[in-house]
């Protein structure tokens, strides 16, 4: 028992220091996965250990605690957190104990809103007239912001139109749209000044900033969520009726709502939510849903800790806990050791995650990663796999450290970090398997020289086997050698040599692209061979002519000129086109229509889901219009191009003022070239 009693008291120490840096300092120093994941471990044990119990513990808590910074106001009436599930069954739940509780089996209205994640406030009106505005604090008493909340522009000093009760409060929250946070960070990256790490952390710090032309800088936003009228007769039979007039009175109140008379239409209007959440210009976490009959709410009343009449449906969290089972050092094309995560599979976003690269060195350094840790794992942008954290709180006995080896797990040879990306690398070129393998899928891959039907998996087979060790050989191939590969026969053979064949006849900048040179991707290819025309003019040329290329770096000129010096790489190139006749017709560059298109030299951007291009091809019309295509959003960007479930980078163009287009009006623009 004693054993337990530690764990207990030191997850609860780790808890509290977790609530103590988010909630006062306004500096979350881990994810909001870990602190849940702690938080519900920390339950689960004082549940099955109820004599540990104590009323300081971080289970028995409503709020946070309250900095010194604010007078204390205490609340008219409790501002309680609310009880909360993530799953079907757990609301499932909550409609069966309002109904057991109430003595009735017939449906119950139910109001539905958004549920914001941002800082729940109190806001005291008397006679219309703004006199007072608290933070939620212990749920007893808040901290005064009063100075703080009038200046939020969305929050009234005075109250419009008519039967506006004597003392009216009104409960919300305090936000900030995700356009304002990217524009704030991006004021404190230039000004050096502190960070924020999401919309919520940066609303805290500013609501509850010393200085209140600060907050009135940061551009908080106010949605209206509940209210009392206290003593007066309530002339409103339910809380949707009460929301509505809080909107003739001026205040805002966000329209995304619902009522409903079941689960079935709660759970349409959830996943409707969950589906557009991204539209959002502010971050949601689920939705609320509240007894919408208000003398239903007077009779359920409240528990210690929540009403027993609403409930937050949260979203499936994006990040998960899970724990790690190895780190695996992958060997990449031009020889970056790139370490690479393997742990106990997660599900998020509808896909099972298995593995997330660690990027290098320094990461699992940051991290302070061991096998066997619990780690917090997440889709960066709904996407990536990218491991967030590790819960150290949890750390066992039968941890590993994370060693960086220091020779080549493929070919043993000796690793060197590099002093201008200092990036660890492998320098055994195509000697190294690993390296070969890359190098050649690479130089046959669909924006290369785009053989169909030579796949990774038959041409990492045919290094095995020793039927190639460069480019030159796959030229050579017999129908005799590629049938005694896995599951190859007599016609997948010969439709792979006709493929190889065919790629014969290709592109000067694929050419380019093929070759794999470091740093040299799609769009410096087509600079390159734009500027040079020819491939003896390339070969030959000096790193001052590549400097004068726009948009090719000192870093790149030098990795181009370095390639062209080695010995081998230009005997290989010489052997791919005048022995083994990979051509392009140079006209074509000097024929390239000069006539302007409206993407001609713009910087453009893509971010979603197109209904009639994949990105790959939507990419390659825009080049072929003379648009430079672009990874990331910047100030120098001309055009984003919208498509379904968009990004961060929707909301950096509006904060850029950059312009935005949809499919239907880039198709329209490409059919006017």
């Amino acid at each position: 028992m004693t054993s337990i009693k530690n764990k207990i008291d030191q997850l609860r120490k780790n808890i509290l220091k977790y609530e103590y840096f988010y909630h006062k300092l306004d500096q979350p120093i881990v994810s909001d996965a870990e602190y849940d994941y702690l938080l519900h471990k920390l339950y689960n044990l004082e549940l099955k250990n109820k004599q540990f119990i104590t009323a300081d513990s971080p289970t028995q808590k409503i709020g946070s605690n309250l900095s010194n910074k604010f007078q204390k106001i205490t609340h008219f009436s409790p501002m309680l957190s609310l009880d909360n599930t993530f799953n079907v069954q757990g609301y499932l739940d909550f409609e069966t104990r309002i109904k057991k509780f109430l003595n009735v089996n017939l449906e119950i209205s139910l109001c539905c809103e958004l549920k914001i994640d941002g800082i729940a406030i109190s806001i005291i009106y008397e006679e219309g007239i703004f006199i007072r505005a608290a933070t939620r604090g212990d749920g007893y008493k808040g901290e005064n912001i009063t100075v703080n909340a009038k200046m939020i522009k969305s929050i009234p000093l005075k109250l419009t139109g008519c039967d506006i009760p004597k003392r009216l409060e009104i409960r919300g929250e305090v936000f900030m749209l995700k356009s304002d946070f990217l524009e704030l960070n991006e004021i404190s990256q230039i000004e050096k000044n502190k960070s924020f790490s999401n919309p919520r952390n940066a609303a805290a710090g500013s609501l509850r900033h010393i200085d209140p032309k600060i907050t009135a800088e940061r551009k908080l936003m106010f949605f209206c969520h509940g209210c009392d009228f206290f003593s007066e007769i309530e002339k409103f039979t339910t809380h949707y009726e009460r929301l509505m007039q809080c909107s003739v009175w001026g205040l805002p109140v966000n329209k995304e709502m619902k009522n409903c008379s079941n689960y079935t239409e709660v759970f349409d209007f959830y996943k409707k939510i969950e589906k557009k959440r991204h539209v959002f210009n502010f971050d949601i976490d689920g939705i609320v849903v509240k007894v919408n009959s208000l003398e239903l709410q007077n009779k359920l009343g409240f528990n210690s800790k929540s009403p027993r009449w609403a409930i937050a449906l949260k979203f499936s969290s994006l990040e998960r806990i899970t724990r790690l089972n190895s780190v695996k050092f992958q060997v990449g094309r031009t020889g970056a050791i790139t370490p690479v995560a393997c742990f106990e599979p997660v599900y998020i976003s509808g896909v099972t995650i298995r593995k997330a690269s660690l990027h290098n060195k320094n990461e699992i350094e940051r991290l302070n990663l061991h096998v066997n840790d619990f780690i917090v794992i997440c889709r960066s942008g709904d996407v990536i796999p990218k491991l967030l954290s590790v819960v150290t709180a949890t750390r066992s006995s039968y941890s590993k450290k994370i060693i960086f080896p220091v020779f080549c797990p493929i070919c043993n040879t000796k690793l060197l970090e590099s002093k201008e990306d200092k990036v660890i690398r492998c320098h055994a070129g195509l000697i190294c398997d690993a390296q070969k393998k890359k190098s050649l899928q690479h130089f046959f891959s669909k924006k290369s020289l785009n053989v169909r039907g030579l796949g990774p998996k038959i041409i990492n087979e045919l290094v095995d086997k020793k039927y190639v060790n460069n480019p030159i050989d796959f030229f050579y191939l017999r129908e005799i050698d590629l049938i005694k590969l896995k599951k190859i026969g007599s016609k997948k053979s010969l439709e792979i040599i006709s493929a190889i064949n065919q790629c014969k006849k290709t592109t000067f900048k694929r050419f380019i692209y093929a070759l794999g040179i470091l740093n040299v991707g799609e769009i410096a290819a087509e600079k390159i061979a734009n500027y040079f025309l020819t491939l003896d003019k390339l070969i030959n040329t000096s790193i001052l002519d590549l400097n004068n290329i726009d948009g090719i770096g000192k870093v790149i000129a030098y990795n181009i000129w370095n390639y062209f010096s080695i010995d081998s790489n230009r005997d290989m190139i010489f052997n791919l086109v005048k022995k083994v006749g990979i051509s392009w017709d140079d006209r074509e560059i000097f024929m390239k229509k000069k006539k302007n298109t409206y993407f001609s030299g713009k910087k453009v951007v893509l971010t979603g889901i197109f209904d009639n291009f994949q990105r790959i091809e939507l990419k390659n019309i825009l080049i072929n219009l003379d648009a430079i295509v672009l990874n990331h959003i910047s100030k120098n960007t001309d055009l984003l191009i919208v498509g379904k479930k968009f990004g961060s980078k929707f909301f950096q163009a509006k904060l850029l003022k950059i312009k935005t287009i949809n499919e239907d009006e880039f198709q329209y623009l490409i059919s006017l070239k």
